[in-house]
């Protein structure tokens, strides 16, 4: 039977749906545990080697394998968290009607994790065999601190290509910017606002930062362009002081998402950073502020840019996997978001690309859905990239 229809008998809407179903979000106790556990009974009772490896308590990633010959080896890989459901209506309904599963994890990322699963389980059922191993993950924590791929990454098989399976309405995303997220703190000096004169209005201060930062620095680094991923950026996110208006505030906390391009460097953003403080302190007396990481953390991981080259193997199998299966008119672009496909870049040899079914608008929104379509086309995408790379063959 031509694998194609193999996969077109197994309900890979119904998996997603099953897994909509399944809170995971940010701040749960054991938050990704049950839906774990459904993945980890997925692969068992389809008689595919697949293991549990436990991060935190009741928080495991899951690790699926299909052995090759010593071919290239292909990784698989999504996240099993999501972010809260926030004003959603009924975010764990599962529902599929008019060609949409709807809820909360849909899009990002249970869809594009249940194509992923049959594919793997489709190649399993069928009669080819691959030269490479081909692997399934899915990890914990993107949404918040990625300690599930920093697991992951600490025992790495050394894989030759990886697909994350992030949104991308099934483009082929070569990279993504690096991303900081950055505090900056500015101290005052708190009196009553009767004797002002005396004090040192921080939120005043934070005022003049970001002016600078949006009438200067922001100019600045969007002259500094990728090819592919296009411009630096930088977005002031949350600002936070004061206690009364009858008191002149003694602090304001700046929160900043900044997205840099190949040829920033992490030092440098933070650098920059604390020189527009150092530029300004001069200017204005009084002016004191202080950056960080927004977690406080000076082990958190990097978070940097990176692309992986158009003409790459693992690029070249998915483009053929497409034109195999008519899955047509698909952009070479760059990834708008961050993903774990940054870090295993960084960390890794492995040559990484975003692509998956769903529309990274809808994720994280009231109104997330995933078209039950393009879950159809994913999971042929994922199987015919991974013949096309790890060379199947008929056993």
């Amino acid at each position: 039977m031509n694998i194609y229809k193999i996969a077109e008998q197994i309900d890979v809407v119904k998996i997603a749906s099953d897994m909509v179903k399944i809170p995971s979000y940010s701040f749960m106790e054991r938050q990704e545990n049950n839906v774990a556990n459904y993945i980890y009974e997925f692969f068992k009772s389809n008689n595919i080697d697949v293991k549990k490896v436990y991060v935190d308590e009741g928080r495991p990633n899951v690790i699926a394998k299909i052995p090759g010959k010593g071919g290239k080896s292909l990784m698989l890989s999504g996240h099993i968290d999501t972010v809260p459901p926030y004003d959603m209506v009924d975010p764990f309904s599962g529902e599929i009607e008019n060609g949409k599963l709807h809820g909360r994890g849909s899009c990002d990322m249970k869809g594009p994790i249940a194509a992923m699963m049959v594919a793997m389980k489709t190649i399993n059922e069928s009669d080819v065999v691959l030269d490479g191993d081909l692997y399934f993950s899915a990890v914990i924590d993107e949404e918040e601190k990625g300690s599930g791929i920093e697991s992951l990454i600490k025992e790495w098989p050394d894989i030759d290509a990886v697909i994350v399976g992030e949104p991308t309405q099934l483009n082929i995303c070569l990279g993504h910017k690096g991303l900081e997220w950055i505090k900056v703190e500015i101290t005052g000096k708190k009196v009553h606002s009767g004797n002002m004169k005396d004090g040192v209005n921080a939120i005043n201060m934070a005022v003049r930062f970001l002016t600078y930062i949006e009438d200067v620095y922001s100019k600045e680094i969007l002259k500094r362009k990728h090819k592919i991923l296009g411009e630096a950026t930088i977005n002031i996110g949350t600002i936070n002081g004061g206690d009364q208006p009858s008191t002149v505030p003694d602090k304001c906390v700046i929160g900043i998402d900044r997205r840099f391009v190949p040829g920033e460097t992490k030092e440098q953003v933070y650098d920059e950073l604390k020189e527009i403080i150092e530029k300004l302190s001069v200017i204005y007396p009084g002016f004191n502020a202080e950056v960080t990481n927004l977690f406080n953390d000076e082990n958190f991981p990097s978070h940097l840019p990176f692309c992986t080259d158009e003409n790459s193997d693992i690029v070249n199998s998915i483009k053929k996997a497409m034109k195999e299966t008519g899955v047509n008119n698909k952009e070479v672009k760059a990834f708008a978001a961050w993903s774990d496909a940054g870090m295993l870049s960084e960390k890794t040899n492995s040559k990484c690309i975003v692509l998956g079914p769903g529309n990274l608008a809808l994720a994280h929104s009231a109104h997330e859905f995933i078209e039950t379509s393009e879950l159809i086309e994913a999971t042929k995408i994922y199987i015919g990239t991974a013949m096309n790379y790890c060379k199947g063959g008929k056993g």
